[in-house]
């Protein structure tokens, strides 16, 4: 293709609320830069970061009308001349600002990462910002070793699903929380030994009973909140707690001098800063994310919905009633 489409379908929303502000619409194709490339979309991969942006709590300055979603898998079919690619490469987008719900996405040339065009573009979906933040918070900042225990709050969802794998891959045993019997049953099939209540209220106490009242080495946390407290108690000494998400969106706070008696750390991270910092970042992370999907040491589990039906998507991710990754399909 010498010249780019002239309009997209795209889900957008023009003022901030319920999954209902979302609507599909043909628009006109942002105009791409040279350091751009257009990719038509094979699949939109849905994070629960993306209903945050929907309310407006996530972004800062953000303008209307906007189109959602930071991750998007195709094909290349426009290279501008600074962007380092050629048309026809299969890549994974990650879309820093939004604009992933849509048939075409401009993206800029260094955050559009070639992968394997044999590999079904849902699954790399499933597999690259879910599975590249998982292997970060497991290996780069968890530094699991095998035989140690780890604990990953959230452990069905779609990021901590894919730590659990991870980090019983490396040989770790690792416990759950999930919050219905269910779902603690899908935490068990995924690799967890031990699979808990959030909610219990003496959730450092089972934890604690888990271990032998050794506590864990690392904790992978999406929830944060009221969970916070219990891991943090829970975390062993020289134990590695890593803030990965906040689902529950309340404050965690703790008396810092309790770490060095234990020796032990409390970290975070963001994707960009890492991808910003590391020039091998993400194909390092998608790589192996994918060489063990390919291994049949990690299950993806993936559903998809065509992006007419984003807002529905949305009331599934805000009611909790998904499980595993959600792709929207053009």
């Amino acid at each position: 293709m010498t010249a780019p489409p002239q309009s997209r379908r795209a889900v957008q929303f023009s003022r901030f609320g319920p999954p209902d502000v979302l609507e599909l619409v043909t628009e006109p194709l942002p105009t791409p830069g040279p350091a751009d490339v257009v990719v038509a979309v094979a699949a939109a991969g849905v994070n629960f970061a993306d209903t945050m942006v929907r309310r407006g709590e996530y972004r800062r300055d953000q303008q209307l009308p906007d189109v959602p979603g930071v991750e998007a898998v195709g094909t290349v079919v426009w290279a501008g001349p600074g962007s380092g690619h050629v048309v026809g490469t299969t890549v994974a987008a990650f879309l820093t600002e939004g604009g992933g719900y849509t048939d075409h996405a401009v993206v800029a040339g260094r955050r559009a990462y070639p992968v394997p065009a044999d590999v079904a573009p849902v699954t790399v979906a499933a597999g690259f910002l879910q599975g590249i933040t998982a292997w970060y918070a497991v290996d780069r900042h968890g530094r699991t070793r095998p035989g140690e225990t780890v604990l990953v709050t959230g452990a069905t969802g779609g990021v901590g699903g894919l730590a659990v794998q991870l980090a019983a891959d490396l040989g770790a045993r690792v416990i759950g929380t999930a919050s219905t019997p269910a779902k603690r049953e899908r935490a068990r099939e995924l690799g967890c030994a031990g699979a808990v209540d959030p909610a219990d209220p003496d959730l450092r106490g089972t934890l604690r009973d888990l271990t032998d009242g050794r506590g864990v080495d690392v904790v992978v946390d999406m929830v944060g909140g009221p969970v916070f407290a219990a891991a943090l108690d829970a975390l062993g000494h020289n134990g590695r707690y890593v803030v990965v998400g906040s689902s529950t969106q309340q404050p965690a706070v703790f008396d810092a001098r309790r770490l060095m008696p234990r020796g032990q750390t409390v970290s975070g991270f963001i994707l960009r800063r890492i991808i910003d910092a590391d020039p091998a970042e993400p194909g390092r992370a998608i790589t192996h994310v994918l060489d063990r999907v390919a291994a049949g040491a990690v299950r993806l589990r993936t559903e998809t919905f065509p992006l007419a039906d984003a807002a529905h998507v949305h009331t599934l991710l805000e009611e909790r009633r998904t499980v595993g990754k959600i792709c929207l399909v053009p």
